[in-house]
């Protein structure tokens, strides 16, 4: 191991950069003098006497004095590594269990989440177009959704970016059931794709009317679109609710609207009758 691989290895039983060029020093010589340790470590000599001295108190080496001469013999490292040893495995051991503390407390709070902490709002078209397709992608087993302008699929790519995730759903055997308001609606892009996406197996119903814009995601989370009065851009705002409760009455207002909307496949019917009668 290299030289500064050691003193990295030492600095994390403790010793500081200084502690361990010298003990380094001491440890190739074995035995030295304050002023062999000086030489060898780089440490100035006022220094490494302190130094010297510390290494000595924490078990590293010990001091021998013949005479007026004072010489540090190291201690094998086998028997000198083991008290650190021991204090890293201590904290280590209460590390474990201040881990396990710190999660029991984590667990005990999640109760106490701030209602906030459920909402995360999204402000213009790119961004909740990203979100509604991540959204779909992680749903496993049903999707519920009013769909009503505005709309933040603003682009042919965009549109057929959330097709294939909708399509994907219907593969993975998951279920995708919308009620879509159509009357006076501009663009006209939703009455052209909607035929291919009940072919896909997206179950589809129209209303005269719906109260909002809104999708429900596996009774989990809510993404309803916001009327914000501070945006005055035009983009579409909305908000992710991340909160089963809430979900499940959004899903029986979805229910509701569900049992009184007309078939696709009738109302497109019925649109042809009435444009064929007008002209």
């Amino acid at each position: 191991m290299e030289c500064a691989q050691l003193l990295e290895k030492l600095g994390e039983l403790g010793l500081s950069e200084r502690e361990a060029k010298v003990y380094l020093a001491l440890l190739n010589k074995r035995s030295a003098t304050s002023a062999d340790l000086q030489k060898s470590s780089g440490i100035p000599q006022t220094k490494v006497y302190e130094i010297i001295r510390r290494l000595a108190l924490h078990g590293y080496c010990r001091e021998r004095k013949v005479g007026h001469k004072r010489t540090f013999e190291v201690i094998d490292p086998q028997a000198a590594l083991a008290l650190p040893i021991q204090k890293l495995e201590a904290r280590l051991k209460g590390a474990h269990g201040l881990k396990e503390e710190l999660g029991a407390i984590y667990a005990s709070a999640t109760e106490a989440i701030e209602p906030l902490e459920y909402l995360e709002i999204l402000h213009g078209n790119e961004t909740i177009h990203y979100h509604y397709c991540q959204l779909v992608h992680k749903t496993q087993k049903e999707i519920l959704g009013f769909g009503r302008p505005p709309y933040a699929c603003d682009t042919s790519e965009k549109l057929r970016e959330q097709n294939r995730e909708m399509k994907a759903l219907i593969q993975r055997q998951g279920v995708s059931r919308w009620i879509y308001q159509l009357e006076g609606v501009d663009p006209v892009w939703p009455k052209n794709m909607l035929p291919d996406l009940a072919e896909n197996g997206v179950q589809i119903r129209v209303a005269p009317l719906l109260p909002l814009k809104m999708m429900v995601f596996d009774n989990r989370e809510v993404l309803v679109a916001h009327e914000d009065p501070m945006i005055l851009s035009g983009d579409l705002t909305m908000v992710i609710i991340k909160q089963s409760t809430i979900a499940n009455a959004y899903r029986a207002l979805f229910d509701f609207f569900w049992n009184q909307a007309e078939d696709l496949e009738a109302y497109l019917r019925r649109s042809r009758l009435t444009a064929s009668a007008l002209q």
